[in-house]
């Protein structure tokens, strides 16, 4: 029996930081939702040096039982100190950002005064509609336990932004990692695969179930980061996998992007 199901859920409008934010599709385990706070699985995020962009507005086509989902990144993340809004910080959290992603193994330790200064100086995020900048289409074939991504992008992108390609499901089921034969402690936040481990994978204990991504494939092939990556704290719950796409040049075209995400019942904890 199949106790997974796949699905693009509308209605959901996820929990924590990324509540309204618009999501890929979701997965359920008989009617426990284990997307969560996280983006689902083909969603997208953009960075350049200033901000991070989000959507909050898609459209949806069906052809064949194939979902086509284009998503407009229409939202800017700012952050304000105590509900006034800080250019300066909001520079300093994306630079951090990119410090915090390139250095695993001192996340833990990056990590640890963020939660008491935030609340010490009242340090939130601010979500703001702008037109859309980019838009960036998914096309999701779900065949059982496995999903079919490929991804195409139009817009406006500059050589010093960065492309995300989000595949995130909660950290609350989602709580160890994989070598390739059992489960091992998770990654610490955000942590590089490199080409040799993959395809990578995150394991749900508790239902048995291994979330995997495979290789992916990038045509024409521009620079680009498979991380994986899991955090629990504060309003922040995700577990999963991006894909980051650099180096990119509207004026030169966008390269197309395939992936395969596969859900493998019963694994051992």
């Amino acid at each position: 029996m199949n106790n997974i199901r796949i699905i693009p859920d509308t209605r959901y409008q996820g929990e924590g930081i990324s509540q309204g934010l618009a999501r890929g599709l979701l997965v359920y385990y008989e009617d426990s939702n284990l997307t969560g706070e996280g983006m689902g699985i083909g969603s997208v995020a953009l960075r350049d040096p200033a901000c991070t962009y989000f959507s909050r507005s898609w459209s949806d086509s069906w052809e064949a039982g194939v979902l086509t989902r284009t998503f407009a990144l229409d939202t800017r993340m700012s952050w304000c100190i105590w509900g006034k809004q800080s250019n300066l910080l909001t520079c300093l959290i994306e630079s951090g950002i990119s410090a915090y992603m390139k250095l695993p193994w001192f996340q833990s330790i990056i990590m640890m005064p963020v939660l008491p200064l935030g609340a010490l100086f009242g340090i939130s995020p601010s979500l703001e509609s702008i037109p859309p900048r980019v838009k960036v289409t998914f096309v999701y074939q779900v065949t059982g336990d496995h999903v079919d991504v490929h991804v195409e992008i139009d817009g406006q992108v500059g050589p010093k932004d960065t492309l995300c390609l989000l595949n995130e499901l909660s950290a609350l089921w989602f709580t160890r990692g994989w070598d390739g034969e059992r489960p091992v402690p998770p990654p610490p936040g955000w942590e590089k695969v490199s080409s040799a481990e993959l395809p990578v994978s995150l394991v749900d204990p508790l239902h048995g179930i291994r979330f995997c991504m495979s290789r992916p494939s990038v045509t024409p092939i521009v620079p680009f980061t498979v991380f994986r990556g899991r955090e629990k704290s504060g309003d922040t719950c995700w577990a999963g996998f991006c894909i980051e796409l650099s180096s990119l040049d509207s004026s030169q075209g966008f390269p197309e992007v395939r992936y395969c995400i596969d859900f493998v019942q019963g694994v051992g904890s």
